[in-house]
């Protein structure tokens, strides 16, 4: 990566933008100057890097001065934020400091407490602006592009960390593309031969698939032209990672009834509604498989349809239907509104961003995290534990869509709606028939909670529900529901 790269990347920026950039580059250079990484580059090349991926994202000009500036709390000490506020401008030093760790001095060296402590400290800032996780996303990547130049066990480490911290974060802003490649990237240093089995069935696939697969593109586009939409189609197979799950998933990669995508790109949502249905008569599909994205978007605003079929020599495809702006934000989540809202000023698309991640399943429990007093530990334990796994989707009797970890109970369900409710909870319908407290919930589940108003007063009265639920937030909410009703001395 050179300046030029950079340079080229934000050709259609302002002129102002631009030599803001420049300014930051220059900047970074001289603080780094020096410096090595371990594959014996300059140091300049890692923020660079940084900042050309952020560019590919059309990041507004202080998100891409900001990845450029990103290592320069944490390795010049003679440079503080206010440094920065007074160079650049304040909306940069606040994003620097977001992703700039902690040192261990701070914390008797204990590593475990730092690393703890950093995350903690690297999710309150985006919890303030979604651009702090988005730089550490593209900061991560750009390590795990060059791992090779680790010692093995400084790979096993970042790979977990980004499989636990960063390619979870990059799903739940909607970054599917930077997910995979983060997944992919891990997956090849902690299972390398399990890697290269997926690569191998990859090439397998493509090759068995190929014949009908161009088949089915130009049965596809002749309907599509016949009746004159127009359209962008494209095909790929799953990612080495997400293969992998599958397989566990279901056995055998022949089991998988989305193991082949194609993916169909149109002008408008009625458009995507009307070839879905095309496509349905022209083939054998799977009904109990489809999906209406569009209507009931995913928490992270994924929105497309989904028809799997199987072709007439009995191969496994699934088709996705959505338009151009819908791809761009399955794509990239949030960072889409970069390049979506292009022509708007970059506080107003970073408000956007921002204030469209509040009404992400996730910012709720973030934000009451941030409210909390907690400890680097017992943060990141409910950090991991209610945000950053895998969730199970279900609906109130509104047909709200709640997103819980899996494993969860009506106990979650309940606390996750309001504090309030969880404590007075008394039975729960689900799918309009009476289950159990302790029943784990499953996709697509009604859940409807039975409660009495009158138990709040009265914290003695109600059973402790703690052993019944999965998430540390239930958890702390009983724990503290039941602490206020103990005297004072």
């Amino acid at each position: 990566m050179t300046l030029e790269y950079l340079l080229e990347l934000v050709h259609n920026y302002s002129t102002e933008d631009k030599e803001l950039i420049i300014r930051a580059y220059e900047f970074a250079k001289v603080c780094h100057k020096g410096v090595k990484r371990k594959s014996g580059d300059p140091y300049i090349t890692h923020p660079l890097s940084v900042a050309c991926i952020l560019a590919e994202m059309h990041a507004d000009a202080d998100t891409i001065a900001a990845g450029l500036l990103h290592d320069v709390l944490e390795e010049c000490p003679t440079i503080s934020k206010e440094d920065l506020a007074q160079t650049f401008n304040p909306t940069i030093a606040k994003l620097v400091d977001g992703v700039s760790k902690m040192k261990k001095v701070d914390f008797n060296n204990d590593k475990v407490l730092t690393a703890a402590a950093n995350t903690q400290k690297l999710v309150l800032g985006l919890w303030q602006d979604i651009r702090v996780i988005v730089i550490k996303i593209a900061d991560n990547l750009h390590n795990m592009r060059t791992e090779q130049f680790q010692p093995p066990h400084k790979q096993i480490e970042h790979a977990n960390e980004t499989m636990g911290l960063y390619a979870p974060f990059a799903r739940l802003t909607g970054a599917y593309k930077l997910m995979s490649e983060l997944e992919d990237l891990s997956f090849s240093y902690l299972d390398p031969e399990g890697y290269k089995e997926m690569d191998d069935l990859i090439k397998f696939v493509e090759h068995e698939y190929e014949e009908e697969k161009e088949q089915l593109l130009i049965e596809v586009a002749q309907m599509l032209n016949s009746n004159h939409i127009p359209f962008n189609i494209k095909s790929q197979i799953k990612s080495h990672y997400e293969l992998h799950r599958k397989i566990l998933t279901y056995g055998s990669y022949d089991n998988i009834h989305d193991l082949y995508g194609i993916r169909i790109l149109l002008d408008n949502v009625e458009n995507c509604y009307t070839v879905k249905a095309e496509l349905e008569m022209m083939y054998k599909y799977l009904k109990e498989k489809g999906k209406d994205y569009i209507k009931r978007p995913k928490t992270n605003r994924y929105r497309s349809l989904h028809t799997s079929i199987i072709s007439p020599n009995g191969y496994n495809f699934q088709f996705q239907i959505n338009t151009e702006q819908m791809q761009a934000i399955n794509n990239y989540g949030l960072t889409a509104y970069w390049n979506l809202l292009s022509d708007q000023n970059r506080d107003v698309v970073a408000q956007v961003m921002q204030n469209d991640f509040r009404h992400f399943p996730c910012f709720s429990i973030l934000k009451d995290m941030a409210s909390a007093n907690r400890t680097p530990e017992s943060y990141v334990r409910e950090l991991n534990n209610d945000v950053l796994v895998e969730k199970v989707y279900v609906y109130t009797p509104n047909e709200d869509v709640i997103e819980l970890p899996i494993g969860s109970t009506p106990i979650d369900f309940a606390y996750k709606i309001h504090t309030d409710i969880g404590n007075s909870i008394t039975g729960v319908e689900v799918n309009g028939q009476k289950e159990r407290l302790d029943y784990k919930l499953k996709n697509k589940d009604v859940v409807n909670i039975l409660y009495d108003p009158t138990l709040l007063t009265s914290p003695d009265e109600c059973p402790d529900y703690s052993s019944m639920c999965k998430t540390e937030h239930a958890k702390r909410k009983i724990k503290e529901f039941h602490h206020s009703n103990i005297p004072q001395s």
